[in-house]
């Protein structure tokens, strides 16, 4: 679910920014000029990721794994809300995008998810007997390519839903439009809220994890 977040929300970025965001929108910073477009947003993202990705060690060691995948979680929710509700126009409705965008920090989860993997490999030879983490490793790999794979194709489902116009230059109707809106802000929150529901019931606690040793 976490993956099928990620595919959704990243492939309907250049449907977003080529229907609700003027192709000469520009913001400037400091004495720089520059323009707002999909590829900028999708950059600046992804420095956030990293920054988030080294932040991960410390939050979890502060709050434990469980809490901290949950209260991430909780964030992309909030966030993806607020997403909705954000004007596409005016200098200040950009600004106010791209930073939502940097909140959107997945960067934490991502590194979070490989460690799990690996406590859910020891409780498994634990309960077993018998140790399975190339399986469990291997499931989860093909897991994740599931949710991207299926998160990207849901996106042109969606799109087709909603009469999205894919003709160069079309006016797209205004539930098009909503649709649009939708992939980027209450879709996303939705899955993360399958995501979050799972995590609550993931047993692997801090507590439990040292008994396992």
């Amino acid at each position: 679910f976490f993956n099928f977040f990620n595919a959704i929300r990243y492939a309907a970025i250049p449907f977003f920014f080529t229907t609700l965001i003027a192709a000469d929108a520009h913001l400037s910073f400091f004495s720089i000029d520059f323009l707002f477009y999909a590829g900028i947003f999708l950059a600046i993202g992804e420095v956030a990721n990293m920054a988030g990705v080294a932040m991960t060690t410390p939050i979890t060691l502060k709050l434990g794994k469980k809490s901290t995948f949950l209260y991430s979680l909780v964030g992309l929710i909030v966030l993806c809300i607020a997403f909705y509700f954000v004007p596409t126009t005016g200098t200040g409705a950009y600004w106010t995008l791209l930073v939502l965008q940097i909140l959107i920090l997945t960067g934490i989860i991502s590194p979070l998810v490989w460690s799990m993997y690996a406590d859910i490999s020891d409780y498994a030879e634990l309960k077993f007997k018998t140790a399975s983490t190339g399986l469990i490793f291997s499931s989860s790999s093909m897991a994740q390519k599931f949710g991207g794979a299926f998160g990207g194709a849901a996106v042109m489902w969606l799109l087709a839903a909603f009469g999205f116009n894919t003709e160069e230059g079309a006016v797209q109707t205004e539930e098009a439009i909503h649709g649009i809106q939708l992939l980027m802000s209450w879709i996303p929150a939705g899955i993360a809220v399958l995501s979050a529901i799972f995590i609550i019931i993931y047993p692997l606690t801090t507590k439990r994890m040292k008994e396992i040793g």
